[in-house]
């Protein structure tokens, strides 16, 4: 008997920063279990008038662009409380 390859796993994360502390929302894109969290988490967020930024790999984790719709391709997406000008 032979067996299917596994398939290698994808660990996308979420990282929601707010006054609890860093929430990390984990999901594999081709889990729609998975994927539904993630995204009701991100949607919750935005709720609150918190931003996402989708960080750019190729920088290092140094930059990224604001999104507006949670994505599940993205590999890291950071959230986090606007701030105010005074």
């Amino acid at each position: 008997m032979t067996q299917a390859p596994e398939r290698e796993r994808t660990q996308n994360v979420l990282h929601i920063t707010d006054e609890t502390g860093d929430t990390r929302i984990m999901w594999d894109p081709a889990v729609a279990d998975e994927v539904a969290t993630a995204k009701a988490a991100f949607n919750a967020a935005k709720k609150k008038g918190m931003l996402a930024y989708a960080v750019d790999p190729d920088s290092g984790g140094r930059t990224g662009e604001v999104i507006r719709e949670f994505d599940e391709t993205q590999g890291k997406i950071i959230m986090v409380r606007q701030t105010r000008g005074g």
